[in-house]
């Protein structure tokens, strides 16, 4: 008696030609695509991070009312009043109304809001012959539902007025994690309405004199404010968490600032040596 071949495949297919999926089960298959957070996506062919922009999704954005704006505000300004300290989340300089924000600062925010942070390194030059080294980075802020809330951008690069004397090859690092901040703050800035409060502390210059009345200028300057009690325990800490002994610091601050003893610097200059201490984590 001859076989007879079946073809499986054809067979199954005219059995399971009329069956179809449950409402329910595709309703509950759509409802778990939309939790998913397009905007965190990776693109497929390249692998990189390419996240939707806020116009793109705009329609799940809605205003806030007057209300609702009020109470954002509230919010953020109770968050840097009961939070903030001075040398730590944000500094000061004399003759400047605006305080500027330290990475720190911008941390808590996001935290507060609820948003994840991603940052990228968009461009770059990094010229070992010459030793010219560039970098800027775009951060996105993201909610909780894939919607990117905020962008910012930062660069920097060996030739600026910090670095230009230092050896460009060994701040390469700084030179990126100062671009990924200033990038961070950039976006925290804009998305918690802070630009009204608080600059970048990159953006820091000297009080502007043009247009002032030439006997102004004559006047004494007042001297600048001693480094806070809260600003020397938290530069001890970090001095401690790198090896570095007072006898160190004393030495470094001498030859940057012409100051003998560190406990005497201004707080600008404790702002600065927080900074860099933190630039390098």
């Amino acid at each position: 008696m001859a076989k007879q071949s079946i073809d499986l495949k054809a067979l199954l297919e005219s059995k399971l030609g009329s069956v179809e999926p449950l409402q329910g089960s595709i309703s509950a298959i759509e409802n778990a695509g939309k939790q998913i957070p397009n905007n965190l996506f990776y693109e497929a062919n390249s692998g990189e991070f390419v996240p939707e922009t806020i116009a793109s999704d705009y329609g799940s954005i809605r205003p806030l009312s007057l209300e609702e704006a009020k109470e954002f505000e509230s919010k953020i300004n109770a968050c840097i009043d009961q939070l903030f300290q001075e040398g730590v989340h944000y500094g000061t300089v004399t003759g400047v109304k605006k305080k500027f924000l330290f990475k720190a600062g911008a941390e808590v925010i996001a935290n507060l809001l609820g948003l994840v942070v991603r940052t990228e390194i968009i461009d770059k030059v990094e010229d070992y012959a010459n030793g010219y080294f560039s970098y800027t980075c775009k951060t996105w802020l993201i909610d909780g539902s894939g919607i990117v809330r905020a962008e910012g951008l930062g660069a920097c690069n060996s030739r600026e007025n910090k670095y230009a004397k230092s050896n460009p090859y060994n701040v390469v690092n700084i030179l990126i994690k100062l671009s990924k901040k200033r990038s961070f703050t950039d976006a925290i800035l804009g998305v918690a309405s802070l630009s009204n409060k608080f600059s970048q502390d990159e953006d820091l210059v000297e009080p502007v004199t043009e247009g002032r009345n030439p006997d102004e200028l004559k006047q004494p300057t007042k001297p600048p404010r001693p480094a806070t009690k809260k600003q020397l325990e938290y530069l001890q800490k970090l001095m401690q968490q790198h090896g570095n002994t007072p006898e160190t610091m004393n030495k470094y601050v001498k030859q940057t600032y012409g100051v003998d003893d560190y406990t005497k610097i201004t707080g600008v200059q404790a702002s600065e040596l927080i900074e860099k201490y933190k630039a390098t984590e």
